[in-house]
């Protein structure tokens, strides 16, 4: 059974339409971002469907909106454009993975769901002189995406294959197509 601060807590990202950072958590909360950060973990670990992402916490409400994983390969000069294809085709990109040989599974939270998005990402990558996921595999790496329509991820993957970024989703690769 949740506590009263945990009620408040979804209660606040039910609320939210966008990323909530956790200080302004902690401060409408009246208390320490490490007691938000405890807080979510104990609601996580209760099945909340919650996702701490560069620009906060994130609540996945159920929606209308349908879900799958891309496969993906790319070079690094060509991130950009992979991410403005999908955001400007109404694809929600949720999260990156790669499959490392040792680590197995490394993912990391992005919600990006905007060209503005893109570019606030893009820079922190710069700024931090940090290296893609995707570099660790060659290029290689996973997107959990989010969609209204199919044909916004159809029309999204079609781009991306006109760009000459190989993308496969559902076991079938929309560079393949005709």
């Amino acid at each position: 059974m949740p506590t009263e601060r945990q009620l408040r807590l979804l209660n606040m990202l039910q609320r939210a339409e966008a990323p909530v950072p956790g200080q302004a958590l902690a401060e409408a909360l009246g208390v320490t971002r490490q007691v938000v950060v405890h807080e979510i973990a104990l609601l996580r670990a209760a099945g909340e469907p919650i996702y701490a992402t560069p620009k906060g916490y994130w609540l996945n409400r159920a929606s209308s909106a349908r879900e799958t994983v891309l496969a993906v390969s790319h070079t690094p000069e060509q991130t950009k454009d992979e991410l403005y294809t999908l955001v400007d085709h109404g694809v929600r990109v949720l999260d990156v993975r790669v499959e490392h040989a040792i680590y197995g599974e490394i993912v990391g939270q992005l919600l990006i769901t905007s060209r503005r998005d893109v570019d606030v990402f893009l820079e922190k990558v710069r700024s931090e002189r940090a290296a893609l996921l995707s570099s660790l595999t060659g290029g290689l790496h996973y997107h959990r995406v989010q969609f209204d329509r199919e044909d916004q991820l159809a029309e999204a993957c079609e781009a991306l294959r006109k760009a000459g970024i190989q993308v496969m989703t559902d076991g079938s690769s929309a560079a393949d197509a005709p």
